[in-house]
C-alpha cells in the first residue's frame, strides 16, 4: 500500500519478471497505468502511457499527483501490458488522504467573532465610521481568541477530517482516542489504516455531557480496533464537525438567488436585524462568516405625510408593515433610524440613529434597509454552492457566557487604546493625583465564570 496527501506527487513503480521468482524482463511496449476510486470505481486517472518512464529492465515508474480537491480514500492504481503477445497487468493500493488546512490544524479563521461589531457598538454608544468600524473589528478579533486561550477550546463549528496517530497501549488503552483540544460535535466517519470503523462499533464520549465529545472509544464487544496499514503516523482519519456546540437560530431567509460565486448576499428583514459583522450563518449546508453590510432598497417608502425634523416624529408610516423587523437599521435620504417597535403598517424609530443628521422627509421617499450581507463563502470547511430564492438562514450562537466575554474584552480594548494604554495612578502614587484606577474587578470576575463554565480543564494522569 501506497499513501500520499492529495496535491502532492506520490513516484508509482511497477517490476515485471518472466516467472514468479525469475528475472526482470522488459514488456513488449510501454504499458498503461490507470487509477480508479475503490468502491466506486470512479476514475482518478484515465489510462495513459504517456510520462511512463522506464528506469531499468523489467521496472516501469510513473510521478503522479492526485488533485488537491480528490476525495480521500482508497485508489487503485492499475498497470496493464503485452508479454509476449499475452495480455498482463499489476495493482497497487494508493490510500489519498486529504492536505491539512487551517479547518484541519484547529486553527482559528481570522473573521471568526464570538460577538458583533454591532454588539460592541450598541454597548459603547458608538457612532458608525469606517474608522471606528475597523478598529472594533481588530479588538473583536483579539478578544475572541483571547477567550479561547483562557477557555483553551475553540467553540465554533467547522467541518474537517483530522488525522491522529493511534493510541499506544504504553501510554493509554488501545481502543481509546483522546482528542485534547481537537473536541467533536458530531462523527462523519471514521477509519484506521485505510478501514472504515462501523458507527455501531465505537461510542462518542462522554456521552452524559457531549457535545462536545474529547474521545472516542471502540466497542470492546465488537471486532473493531485502531490500527493497520503500514504506519502508526496518521493512522487515524476523523471526519466530522469539530468545536464546542451547534447552536443555531434560525433568523430569517434570502431574497434572491445565489450563484457559488456570488459574495453579496441579500436578506430579508428578519435575519438582516438579527445578523451583524462576525455572525456565523449557514444557508442548506454551506456556511458564511459575515465581513461587512450595506444597504439595500426595501421597495416600500414613506407613507402618511412624512417625518418632520423632530426628534418626536417617530412613527414612519410603510405599506407592509411584516416585511420589517425590530432592531432593523433603515436609510431615508441621509438619515438612518433603528426600529423599535412595530404596529400594523407603522414603525416606530429612533431617529438620527448611527450619528446621522435628523432630517425632514416628504412622503414617498425611497426606504432603504441594511440587508445586503458582504460574506465569505464556504466557510468553515463547507464548500460554497449555489442556493435558492427563500432558502432558510440560520445563524449559529455562540455560549451566551463567552459573547459576554467577548464584548466586554472588546470594549477594554477598544477604551485602552482611546486612552493611549495609559495608567490612571491612584492618589498618593508618585507623580498621582486624587485620581484611582480603573475597577477591573467586573471583567476579572467575567472571566473567572466564563472559565469555570465553559474552560477545558486538563487531563489528570498519574503514573
Amino acid at each position: 500500500m501506497t499513501e500520499v496527501i492529495a496535491g502532492q506527487t506520490v513516484a508509482l513503480l511497477s517490476q515485471w519478471y518472466d516467472f514468479e521468482g525469475g528475472t526482470l524482463t522488459d514488456l513488449d511496449a510501454t504499458p498503461t497505468i490507470g487509477v480508479t476510486h475503490i468502491g466506486t470505481g470512479s476514475a482518478a486517472l484515465a489510462a495513459t502511457s504517456s510520462g511512463v518512464t522506464h528506469p531499468g529492465t523489467g521496472s516501469y515508474g510513473y510521478a503522479w499527483t492526485p488533485s488537491s480537491s480528490l476525495t480521500p480514500g482508497d485508489y487503485l492504481a492499475t498497470w496493464s501490458g503485452l508479454s509476449s503477445g499475452s495480455p498482463v497487468t499489476a495493482a497497487e493500493t494508493v490510500t489519498v488522504t486529504a492536505p491539512a488546512a487551517a479547518d484541519d490544524t484547529n486553527t482559528s479563521p481570522a473573521g471568526v467573532f464570538y460577538a458583533t461589531r454591532e454588539d460592541v457598538m450598541r454597548a459603547l454608544d458608538s457612532k458608525l465610521t469606517a474608522r471606528n468600524a475597523g478598529q472594533i473589528d481588530r479588538a473583536l478579533e483579539s478578544a475572541s481568541r483571547d477567550v479561547e486561550d483562557l477557555c483553551h477550546r475553540k467553540f465554533f463549528p467547522v467541518q474537517a477530517t483530522r488525522y491522529f496517530d493511534w493510541p499506544d497501549v504504553q501510554y493509554r488503552p488501545s481502543w481509546r482516542l483522546w482528542l485534547d483540544d481537537n473536541e467533536l460535535i458530531s462523527l462523519t466517519t471514521l477509519t484506521s489504516g485505510g478501514v472504515t470503523i462501523p458507527s455501531t462499533d465505537y461510542f462518542l464520549e462522554p456521552n452524559r455531557s457531549g457535545p462536545p465529545f474529547n474521545r472516542l472509544e471502540i466497542d470492546l464487544d465488537s471486532s473493531a480496533a485502531y490500527g493497520g496499514g503500514d504506519t502508526h503516523q496518521r493512522n487515524i482519519a476523523v471526519t466530522g464537525l469539530w468545536g464546542y456546540r451547534n447552536t443555531e437560530t434560525q433568523v430569517g431567509a434570502l431574497v434572491e438567488a445565489l450563484d457559488a460565486s456570488e459574495t453579496a448576499v441579500d436578506v430579508n428583514g428578519a435575519a438582516s436585524a438579527a445578523l451583524g459583522v462576525g455572525s456565523v450563518l449557514r444557508v442548506d449546508s454551506e456556511r458564511m462568516l459575515v465581513t461587512g453590510r450595506r444597504m439595500l432598497d426595501t421597495g416600500q417608502n414613506v407613507g402618511g405625510s412624512g417625518l418632520t425634523a423632530q426628534q418626536n416624529s417617530v412613527t414612519l408610516a410603510v405599506s407592509d408593515g411584516t416585511a420589517f423587523a425590530v432592531d432593523e437599521i433603515l436609510l431615508v435620504e441621509s438619515e438612518r433610524m433603528l426600529i423599535v417597535d412595530i404596529a400594523s403598517n407603522n414603525l416606530t424609530v429612533k431617529r438620527a440613529w448611527d450619528g446621522s443628521v435628523l432630517a425632514a422627509h416628504a412622503a414617498a421617499v425611497d426606504i432603504y434597509a441594511a440587508r445586503t450581507l458582504t460574506v465569505q463563502r464556504g466557510a468553515l470547511g463547507t464548500t460554497a454552492a449555489t442556493h435558492s430564492n427563500g432558502a432558510t438562514v440560520n445563524r449559529w450562537d455562540p455560549p451566551g457566557p463567552v459573547r459576554l466575554l467577548t464584548i466586554a474584552e472588546a470594549i477594554n480594548t477598544v477604551t485602552m487604546e482611546q486612552a493611549g494604554y495609559s495608567k490612571v495612578l491612584r492618589s498618593g502614587e508618585a507623580g498621582g493625583s486624587s485620581e484611582r484606577n480603573r475597577d477591573q474587578k467586573g471583567i476579572e470576575r467575567l472571566r473567572q465564570q466564563v472559565y469555570n463554565s465553559h474552560g477545558r480543564k486538563a487531563r489528570v494522569r498519574a503514573v
